[in-house]
């Protein structure tokens, strides 16, 4: 017998305060609104396909001014609180943000 190997949950994570995050989601403790995520990545402004947030998820950071986005450095491992929306990404939406210079 195998064990699968578990797939990455990469996402867009939003706090109460407004603020998203992108990373890979290693825990979601839903009665606190706490998320730890690896790799976390704060997402301070995007250019996209369609805009809006699952437009981010979906499409990732796209289109003629998608240089323009500012997408920080990546932290190795981080806790989130206030969790109020976690957005699954596509793996093309996840290679645009990963690939992104911190800004």
């Amino acid at each position: 017998m195998t064990a699968k190997k578990k797939q990455k949950r990469m996402a867009i994570l939003a706090n109460q305060s407004y603020g998203l995050y992108f990373g890979e989601v290693l825990s979601f403790d839903k009665k606190n609104k706490v998320a730890t995520v690896a790799n976390c990545r704060h997402v301070c402004h995007w250019q996209g396909r369609t805009g809006g947030i699952t437009s981010l998820a979906a499409y990732g950071l796209c289109g003629p001014k998608a240089g323009e986005s500012r997408i920080g450095a990546p932290c190795s491992r981080s806790t989130l609180s206030g969790i109020v929306n976690i957005f699954d990404c596509t793996p093309e939406a996840a290679a645009t943000i990963e690939a992104a210079v911190a800004t």
